[in-house]
């Protein structure tokens, strides 16, 4: 048994691949970060931090002339989410019912992902995680939805980051609301398409950010670390309900600065 306890819930395997594939559809559409950023692991629940290979040197040292310093590490945050679901409800899968209720589920995914996002864009200072946006290494710039600004504004981004030797491709992302203006048209020519060719990657949507973040995907600048990747494991049970929750552990490091250009976006 793993600290998942799957085997302990009232819940069939027929039911568990239909629940598990339901949560694998909504995370893969809405964590958008795991798209653009260098992934490393999972490593496993036992790993807990990622060694930075610095010293802290603390003051007034208590011995004379002995020296010591503390190893750096940045934590792995363990995040977990509860949810509940109808024993009776599920049971109708094995019925072939195909019109299950699963919302809780569908809201917890949902919550867990706003939490990784969140954490990757704008950090999580309880964690030691610096976000994207305040480690970027320009000044922000602001982004409106004309096509014509938003064009410019990709472009002097692509520059300041190539003068300082950043290389592509790159990748482009964008709140839901830029998300709809780069559905328009740029010279009669349909603009998104015309910025991913600026990019030479994807742009991709984020629901859980308001801003909008140009980023180099040639890989090594930032890293989202996973000790156990996403999961769903059993609480607890009674005659009707099955207590459920998403579970993760993981940490984001930058470690190249410029190759992050930050877009403050507003409608315009």
């Amino acid at each position: 048994m793993d600290i998942l306890k799957r085997e302990l819930a009232p819940i069939t395997q027929q039911a568990w691949a239909v629940i598990d594939e339901q949560a694998r559809m909504i995370l893969n559409s809405v964590l958008s970060a795991r798209k653009v950023v260098d992934v490393d692991g999972p490593k496993g629940w036992e790993y807990s931090a990622v060694p930075l290979g610095r010293l802290s040197l603390p003051e007034n040292q208590p011995i004379e002339n002995v020296h010591f310093g503390i190893r750096r590490v940045l934590p792995l945050v363990e995040v977990r989410v509860p949810f509940e679901l109808d024993i009776w409800e599920i049971d109708n899968l094995v019925r072939g019912a195909k019109d299950i209720d699963l919302s809780p589920l569908e809201k917890a995914a949902r919550d867990l992902a706003r939490m990784e996002e969140r954490a990757v864009y704008y950090g999580l200072h309880q964690a030691q995680i610096k976000g994207i946006k305040e480690a970027a290494g320009h000044e922000a710039m602001g982004i409106s939805g004309s096509p014509e600004d938003i064009v410019q504004k990709v472009t002097e981004g692509l520059t300041r980051m190539l003068r300082e030797g950043i290389q592509g491709p790159f990748a482009l992302v964008v709140c839901p609301e830029m998300w709809v203006a780069l559905s328009g048209q740029i010279r009669g020519y349909p603009l998104n398409k015309y910025v991913e060719s600026m990019l030479g990657g994807p742009i991709v949507v984020s629901p859980f950010v308001e801003d909008a973040f140009l980023i180099s995907t040639r890989g090594g600048d930032m890293t989202l670390t996973l000790g156990q990747d996403i999961g769903i494991g059993h609480g607890s049970h009674d005659k009707e309900k099955v207590k459920l929750f998403f579970t993760e552990s993981f940490t984001f490091h930058v470690l190249e600065p410029r190759a992050i250009q930050c877009f403050g976006w507003s409608q315009g």
